[in-house]
């Protein structure tokens, strides 16, 4: 294929390419100089009689939604290396010892996929949602190696299906042996718009680990007096403080009784210090306090976290929430707070997550367009008939999500 000659024989000059860049770029200097040594430190443990699986995980998003399929792969049959690209998940891979192995993954060069794959010598080479390296899908289909792609996603407006790449996306894809997409709308698009009608329907991996995490997670003691009714913001960025401006204009003048929950997405102190004066400037909401200074008997109003990592647990203590990026680059994770049973909004940039639109269409999940909007969404919540409604909508939907990882390891072993 043409675009895929052009794209091999420019890699020379790419690798040389990274390299200037590495000089500058820190993450892409750590990845050159070990993503050969953490190859050649596994090589002398890569002896076994096991079907030998290789599962990319690019970053930790990705991680996250492999873990569950670790969980339920038989580890009497497969031998399991797991890859990332991220120096900064590499370091936790290792240390929850779900996979025998691990090691960076190559950037996509031949001679260092051909090394790779002769290394390693896997019967399966996994990957997940849109980290594709073609060299690698190439050296393996040579060499015989079963290739998958699970939870894979495209969108109508990705790159991908631009007019000059179009082709080369239908032939990349069509290298994989198995395709497992999560929703109708993706396997529509690689039907539609690829030609490929060899995707196989299982919802997203990553809903199992939002579940095992939930199952798995600790009371906050900082939060023990402010209850598990209150308001949640999640994930906030700049383009969501209207939202929570209004919000709190509003509740102040008609007394919303619960406590408010406002989670930035980064600890951006820029921001945090704004969301500050957005609560301040409210009479009702004007007890503001850091979580990092919260003590067992703090009664503030309004709970700014400045902590990272807490996010999921932190939706154990809402029942309204929420969560950000719709109006910027797109919705953050909106079943992360459904979990816990939270009655969800968020803004109107949602195709990049399927789950966003399937909760609008079963009603446990609305998209509001302005501050205004999410407050009368909170109003009609109050009624109780309403709250009724909409956790049997909740309760089903992940009822229907459940067992994602378990029913991708049965695809596996069923088209391997």
């Amino acid at each position: 294929m043409f675009l895929f000659g052009v794209y091999y024989l420019l890699s020379p000059f790419i690798f040389i390419s990274l390299i200037i860049v590495s000089l500058f770029n820190t993450k892409i200097r750590t990845l050159l100089s070990y993503q050969k040594k953490s190859l050649l430190n596994i090589k002398s443990k890569l002896n076994t009689n096991k079907k030998k699986i290789v599962i990319h995980a690019a970053s930790a998003g990705e991680y996250e939604q492999i873990k569950p399929l670790l969980k339920n792969i038989d580890k009497s049959i497969y031998f399991t290396i797991v890859t990332c690209m991220s120096p900064t998940i590499y370091s936790s891979i290792k240390e929850d010892k779900l996979s025998d192995l691990c090691c960076y993954h190559p950037f996509d060069f031949v001679w260092s996929a051909k090394s790779f794959f002769d290394i390693i010598n896997p019967s399966i080479y996994l990957t997940t949602r849109h980290d594709v390296w073609p060299i690698h899908l190439s050296v393996a289909k040579k060499n015989k190696i079963k290739t998958i792609i699970i939870n894979a996603n495209l969108y109508n407006k990705s790159k991908r299906l631009k007019w000059y790449s179009i082709k080369f996306s239908k032939y990349i894809f069509n290298m994989f042996d198995l395709i497992i997409v999560p929703s109708e709308r993706i396997s529509s698009i690689f039907k539609n718009s690829l030609k490929i009608n060899k995707t196989h329907l299982i919802c997203d991996s990553r809903f199992d680990q939002v579940l095992i995490r939930k199952k798995q997670s600790k009371n906050i003691s900082k939060l023990k007096s402010i209850g598990k009714n209150n308001i949640i913001f999640g994930s906030i960025s700049w383009e969501d403080l209207e939202i929570i401006r209004t919000t709190l204009k509003s509740g102040s003048s008609n007394n919303i009784k619960e406590n408010i929950i406002i989670v930035p997405h980064e600890i951006d102190l820029k921001l945090i210090r704004e969301i500050k004066e957005i609560c301040l400037k409210t009479s009702y909401f004007n007890k503001v306090e850091m979580f990092s200074s919260l003590n067992d008997n703090s009664n503030s109003k309004v709970i700014i976290v400045d902590k990272v990592g807490i996010l999921p647990e932190l939706y154990g203590y809402s029942k309204f929430a929420y969560v950000g990026g719709g109006f910027g680059h797109g919705v953050h994770s909106t079943i992360e707070p459904l979990v816990y049973n939270n009655i969800v909004c968020y803004g109107p940039n949602i195709d990049l997550l399927d789950e966003a639109k399937e909760m609008e269409q079963s009603e446990c999940g609305f998209i509001v367009n302005s501050g205004l909007e999410f407050y009368n969404k909170y109003l009609e919540t109050l009624d109780q008939n309403k709250i009724k409604h909409i956790q049997q909508s909740i309760n089903t939907y992940v009822i229907q999500k459940e067992s994602a990882a378990q029913n991708i390891y049965k695809a596996i072993n069923e088209h391997i």
